[in-house]
């Protein structure tokens, strides 16, 4: 799961992941529940396919030190608020989402 870790230093954050373990539907989940840290550090992780629990230190120190946090301080929304603010129209354009004509 190497995206994982990438969100969570992208975005300078403390991620929490969680995931089922055993059969679903025709898949098996494997667990692989986490807690990672803002650099994507993995500070606690399930290993086993029981049912498991696992806790983690949580600091404000590493969030001040990550990268998410100084792109959170470098954005400049008094360039871009008056653009975020005009009404629009969303469309959504997602194909499996058309209904079913068909029937």
């Amino acid at each position: 799961m190497r995206w994982l870790p990438a969100r969570a230093y992208d975005n300078g954050i403390y991620t929490i992941f969680s995931n089922p373990i055993g059969p679903d539907d025709d898949q098996l989940k494997n667990g692989n529940s986490m807690i990672l840290d803002p650099f994507g550090e993995i500070l606690a992780e399930c290993r086993s396919m029981d049912d498991e629990v696992v806790v983690a230190t949580c600091t404000p120190d590493k969030l001040l030190l990550a990268g998410g946090y100084r792109y959170r301080n470098a954005r400049r929304p008094e360039l871009y608020g008056e653009i975020l603010q005009k009404k629009h129209q969303t469309t959504l354009k997602v194909e499996w989402m058309k209904p079913d004509k068909s029937k």
